[in-house]
């Protein structure tokens, strides 16, 4: 589960995906904390002196920053906040003619209140599970990365 504690973002100067360690509160410019994220295996240098390219320190944007579930997909993909996934509600094994009627698209979020990851149906997300998103992944074959809400907006659509 040691994945659990990375975050990924979209680099501030060209939107490039970065993965690694998340800092805030570091650094303010007109009021608000700067966000970066420390790629150790993107540093060309040692020692971390400076917040700079070349010690693996990468200025992101805000909105894009999602914190990795610790868990993975049917295809050993680790899941994100924001990822887009196609989800199964019920187990292969239950009796319905067509099993792919059981599929259904959702956006991964951390849901607060429960203090848990879970999936929310829909661009406004009126159609929320109260559900884990572990007890879909648990089964091993009923959840499946699909893009993100950054990448691939036109994915969820509203029901």
């Amino acid at each position: 589960m040691e994945d659990r504690y990375l975050f990924k973002a979209k680099r501030a100067d060209n939107g490039e995906w970065v993965i690694g360690n998340l800092i805030t509160n570091v650094f303010f410019r007109l009021g608000q904390s700067i966000p970066y994220i420390l790629c150790p295996d993107k540093a060309e240098y040692d020692c971390f002196e400076d917040f700079t390219e070349e010690n693996g320190i990468f200025e992101v944007r805000p909105d894009t920053i999602c914190q990795c579930t610790g868990l993975r997909d049917k295809n050993g993909k680790l899941i994100w906040e924001g990822d887009i996934i196609l989800f199964q509600r019920d187990n292969d094994d239950c009796p319905f003619p067509n099993k792919d009627t059981k599929k259904r698209l959702g956006k991964v979020f951390y849901k607060d209140f429960r203090t848990t990851f879970a999936i929310e149906m829909g661009k406004s997300g009126s159609g929320s599970l109260n559900d884990d998103l572990w007890k879909y992944v648990q089964n091993g074959n009923r959840v499946e990365v699909i893009g993100n809400i950054f990448d691939n907006p036109e994915l969820i659509k509203e029901r």
